[in-house]
């Protein structure tokens, strides 16, 4: 690289670290006047945080929650007890499978007569119509892993008919599904709400600057140039605001644990939150950071505009 190359790398270099410590600058000469400002995108990036939190709580909770019977395998009329057995050894080792439970004719005849109103009726049979079963309980998967293995098992020579209750699971699929896009649609507006609050900010940091910006230009200075200091401004705006939320995310947490671990023990379970971890955390910086240096760019490519020298 020649001399000129090299020099005009360093100049660069310089200008971004002039620009990253006039930002931090500015909020350190006033930080108690932008509290209201670095507030409300605290409050803006908490909102959705703590509702994609919540959502992904709610979603381990009911993966880990499944109801008993979740896949019932009917084998065919007059296939014996030990084919079910055979069965269910082989569905023990695999991972989609928690436990399996085999029952014979006989006690699936004795269920339905304590489950039906036919009790008389059955016991007039001249023999047992029930076939041997096997239920099969499962881990956490979803419907269309269910269908999978309904249609393997299915497929089986002694198997006459799987029957799987699968509703309860997209029911809350589907409640799961609407309830993310609605946190989506929330964390966009409030999205909006940050770049019109930094905006604005920059467009009043432009204003009082206007005569430095304007002998900027007179002397050579290019748009660029004037613009990258209230781009970090900005960008801190963002970062700041970001590790408020944190915080009140932490505070949030703390407050409400108390109450759901009292409501937990009185079903005989135990709940303990955790917080966004040290990913969540990183990409809730960077989320901050993005929206403030955006809501920067905007205001101040617009705005310099209009501090032309005449």
């Amino acid at each position: 690289m020649d001399l000129e190359g090299a020099s005009a790398a360093r100049a660069w270099r310089r200008s971004h670290l002039d620009g990253v410590l006039f930002g931090l600058q500015r909020l350190l000469r006033d930080p108690f006047g932008q509290m209201l400002t670095l507030g409300v995108i605290a409050v803006a990036l908490l909102l959705p945080a703590l509702g994609l939190l919540a959502l992904e709580r709610i979603n381990a909770a009911a993966s880990a929650w499944r109801p008993s019977g979740d896949l019932t395998v009917f084998l065919s009329a007059g296939e014996p007890v030990e084919r079910a057995l055979e069965l269910a050894d082989s569905l023990a080792g695999r991972q989609e499978v928690v436990a399996t439970e085999v029952r014979s004719p006989d006690d699936a005849l004795a269920e339905l007569r304590r489950l039906s109103d036919f009790a008389e009726a059955l016991s007039a049979l001249d023999a047992n119509p029930m076939p041997a079963l096997v239920i099969v309980r499962l881990s956490p998967v979803g419907a269309n892993r269910i269908d999978a293995l309904k249609q393997e098992l299915a497929a089986l020579p002694s198997v006459d008919w799987v029957q799987v209750d699968k509703r309860w699971l997209e029911r809350l699929e589907s409640l799961l599904e609407a309830a993310r896009r609605a946190v989506l649609l929330a964390a966009a507006i409030l999205a909006i709400a940050v770049l019109l609050v930094v905006g604005n900010t920059i467009r009043l940091e432009i204003s009082e600057k206007r005569e430095e910006i304007v002998t900027l230009k007179l002397l050579g200075a290019s748009d660029s140039f004037v613009r990258r200091p209230f781009l970090y401004i900005g960008l801190w705006y963002g970062v700041v605001g970001a590790s408020l939320s944190l915080l009140l995310v932490w505070l949030s947490l703390k407050w409400l644990q108390p109450a759901l671990a009292d409501l937990a023990a009185s079903f005989g379970n135990e709940v303990a939150l955790s917080g966004i971890g040290a990913q969540g955390a990183v990409a809730l910086l960077a989320y901050g950071a993005a929206l403030g240096w955006s809501g920067a760019l905007v205001a101040s490519t617009r705005h310099l505009r209009r501090a032309e020298p005449t």
